[in-house]
């Protein structure tokens, strides 16, 4: 479909540009630091406004109407977007970086006096010394950053991003259990209170198909033990492909994992209870083929897949993997399945033997298998990707820890809930990249290193002077991952360093909304209005303009009333 555009350039380009990153600077940065403010944001779908001071949250929420204003606002987003995506935590601290960077630079633009650039020749060499500047406090950032080495260490950088002692605690230690490698869930909770869990073993979506499989009534839910497990993509709906290759595995048990189990099927499961081969049959419809196998290795098991000709006929004992013990609730429940012990978590040597052979032993299939994931995660860039594939890392590799927050209004739990999201993250950024010292402190002592003429040089101690405007002394416990700092700077200086290399701004005409036509006419026959009263000598010229803005408050004869002497 054809589109018509309009363009700005030149100064004009530069002041949409300008009005664009203020747009989201200058309110984002008054949630900075201890003593920052909230700010309330709308919510789609009629679900309630929100009360944040989240920095990446508050700034998604902010779409100037102007279409070159907005274009600008939404490119500087990027910056604290990036940050979010790689560490979760920092996002603020980007915005102020990015806007103090403009700021300062657009301000020496337009002094003619005291002109920085060439606007037709220079701008890339302002953009190359910005990243060369950017990419020096980066390393630095990286050189003095500490490793996190105790639990009061990780309860340091939890308190200053949750901002409350007991609940930087509580997050600390869930972090601490789970490790690097774990995922930790913040899901809306509904009993008024914050409640956690941390789960050791292989944790995956499913259900018991039927109520006649709920061994531990008392719990609700499917358990078995010491059991060989099946695996596969395979609807469960005829009887006799699975009973034909049953009998030839030679086994009382077994476990079977599968998208959906029809009646007959189970029917006949429970039949064979009667005859000593018991059968615990789990329904996993959401799992998608990759889960599956990460499942399957986490067992030890072959994944029986309808996709790649494997058939079920032909099952073996060999296919079979072995578990120690499975958890499953019964169909009314939403908690996830629980496996621990899988065979695949233990470790064998090349031959396949056991680990008391006193041969060369390999990592256990599991280790292997996170490592190939880890590689994926750091090229993936969507951040529902990120979570489903750090899901996957987690469940195989270490605990998966659930933090649900509730509270008396859903607006105090809403606060809470992004809060110790932004502190989960720090506390797994400083996990995997040590911390640095906090309140602005690290930046502002290599901004002390810097050269007097360093493009960053006041840039990097804005961070310092919000905080130390508030407060007068910055302690050791105040503490950051250095994760979150050295990429604010890099993201932060990235954007800025391109966005003013922009000239020129090419925008689509937008569709005119519905009631933007009927406002046009109001607004032309309210200019008809006033026209024909000051001819009529009821509205004085000089009062025309107060008399526009006074329209959404006052009626015309109160207007003319409050204009007699």
């Amino acid at each position: 479909m054809f589109r018509s555009t309009k363009v700005l350039t030149g100064s004009k380009a530069l002041e949409a540009i300008y009005k664009g990153v203020n747009a989201i600077y200058q309110p984002v940065s008054k949630t900075f630091g201890p003593e920052g403010k909230n700010g309330l944001i709308y919510r789609t779908l009629n679900r309630g406004n929100r009360i944040t001071n989240d920095g990446v949250t508050l700034a998604e929420a902010i779409e100037p109407k102007d279409i070159f204003i907005r274009m600008s606002a939404q490119t500087f987003k990027e910056s604290c977007k990036k940050t979010n995506e790689k560490v979760g935590d920092g996002t603020t601290c980007t915005v102020i970086l990015g806007g103090k960077l403009f700021n300062e630079v657009y301000k020496k633009l337009n002094d003619v006096q005291n002109q920085l650039i060439d606007n037709n020749q220079g701008v890339m060499t302002l953009k190359r010394a910005i990243m060369k500047s950017a990419n020096f406090v980066k390393e630095e950032v990286k050189k003095v950053a500490k490793k996190i080495k105790t639990l009061k260490d990780l309860e340091k950088v939890a308190i200053v991003s949750v901002e409350d002692e007991e609940l930087g605690k509580l997050v600390a230690k869930m972090a601490w259990d789970v490790g690097v490698d774990g995922f930790i869930d913040v899901v809306e909770g509904y009993k008024g209170g914050i409640e956690t869990e941390v789960i050791k073993g292989m944790r995956f979506p499913a259900k018991v198909p039927a109520k006649a499989f709920v061994n531990v009534p008392n719990k609700y839910e499917l358990q078995a033990v010491d059991c060989p497990i099946l695996i596969t993509n395979y609807a469960m709906d005829n009887v006799g492909e699975f009973a034909q290759s049953f009998h030839n595995l030679n086994t009382s048990k077994l476990v079977v994992v599968a998208p959906s189990f029809s009646e007959n099927v189970l029917i006949n499961f429970v039949g064979a209870s009667k005859n000593g081969f018991f059968i615990y049959p789990v329904k996993a419809p959401s799992l998608r083929t990759e889960q599956l196998e990460d499942l399957s290795i986490y067992c030890g098991a072959t994944f029986i897949d309808k996709n790649k000709g494997k058939k079920l006929q032909t099952i073996s004992k060999e296919d079979l993997g072995f578990i120690e013990k499975i958890v499953v609730k019964d169909t009314e429940a939403k908690e996830d399945a629980i496996i621990t012990g899988g065979k695949g978590t233990k470790v064998v040597n090349e031959k396949g033997l056991g680990i008391e052979d006193k041969i060369e032993q390999t990592k256990p299939e599991v280790e292997k298998r996170i490592e190939v994931l880890k590689g994926q995660l750091a090229e993936t860039r969507q951040v529902i990707f990120k979570k489903l594939m750090e899901r996957r890392i987690a469940s195989m590799g270490s605990a998966v820890g659930i933090i649900r927050v509730g509270d008396s209004t859903e607006a105090e739990s809403l606060y809470k809930k992004l809060k110790i999201e932004d502190a989960v993250y720090a506390c797994k950024a400083a996990l995997r990249g040590g911390y640095v010292k906090g309140g602005g402190l690290c930046l502002k002592e290599i901004a002390d290193k810097l050269p007097e003429d360093d493009i960053l040089k006041s840039v990097i101690t804005e961070p310092y002077n919000i905080i130390t405007s508030t407060i007068k002394d910055i302690g050791e416990d105040i503490i950051d991952p250095a994760e979150a700092i050295y990429y604010a700077v890099e993201h932060s200086a990235q954007v800025v360093a391109n966005l003013l290399t922009v000239d020129t701004i090419v925008a689509e005409y937008e569709d005119m909304q519905i009631g933007e036509g009927e406002l046009e006419i109001a607004k032309m026959l309210r200019e008809f209005v006033i026209s024909d009263k000051i001819n009529k000598g009821q509205i004085k010229e000089s009062y025309v303009e107060q008399y526009r803005d006074s329209l959404n408050g006052m009626t015309t004869d109160e207007f003319i009333y409050s204009q007699q002497d």
